[in-house]
C-alpha cells in the first residue's frame, strides 16, 4: 500500500552554468509529494491501526526536513562563490549551501535522502519512503524513487 502526503514551499535558487534564464536568481513555488509504503499496522491498540503511517507524522517529518530548512530560503551550490559571498556579507537573507547545483533532479535527491533518513519501521510493516515527486513550475516535475 502507498500513501502520499503534499508539501510546499517557496525557494530560490539558480543554475550557476545553464545555457537559459535559468542561471540568473529566480524562485519557484515548489511541491513535494512524498510518498511511503508498506503494509498496514494491524495493532489494534495502536493509533496507526489500519494505516501505512498517519499522515500527521508524514507532515512533521516533512515540515521539520523541508519546510523549515527550506522555506524562503536561497539554495546556493558551494561552488558558487559569488553567491556565497553576497549572503554573507548581506542580512536577513537564508542561504541554504548544498554540495550540487540545484536542478530539480538533485533537490528530488536532496529531499528523497532527508526524509528517507526518518522514515522509521516501527510496526515491522516494511515501512519505507517509496518516492518524492518534486514540481518545481505546475508544468515540470522530478521524480526521485526508491531503487532496492
Amino acid at each position: 500500500m502507498k500513501i502520499t502526503k503534499i508539501i510546499q514551499w517557496d525557494m530560490g535558487h539558480r543554475i550557476l552554468n545553464h545555457r537559459s534564464v535559468c542561471k540568473g536568481l529566480h524562485g519557484h513555488r515548489y511541491k513535494a509529494e512524498v510518498t511511503v509504503s508498506g503494509d498496514l499496522v494491524n495493532s489494534t491498540t495502536k493509533s496507526e491501526h489500519g494505516m501505512v503511517m498517519d499522515f500527521a507524522d508524514i507532515k512533521s517529518i516533512a515540515k521539520t526536513e523541508i519546510h523549515d530548512k527550506l522555506d524562503h530560503g536561497f539554495m546556493v551550490w558551494d561552488k558558487d562563490e559569488e553567491l556565497i559571498k553576497f549572503f554573507r556579507e548581506s542580512e536577513g537573507h537564508k542561504m541554504v549551501v548544498v554540495p550540487f547545483t540545484s536542478t530539480a533532479e538533485n533537490v528530488a535527491q536532496y529531499i528523497f535522502d532527508a526524509i528517507s533518513k526518518q522514515i522509521s519501521d516501527k510496526f515491522g510493516t516494511g515501512l519505507k519512503l517509496s518516492s518524492v515527486k518534486l514540481w518545481e513550475t505546475p508544468t515540470s516535475y522530478a521524480l526521485c524513487e526508491r531503487q532496492s
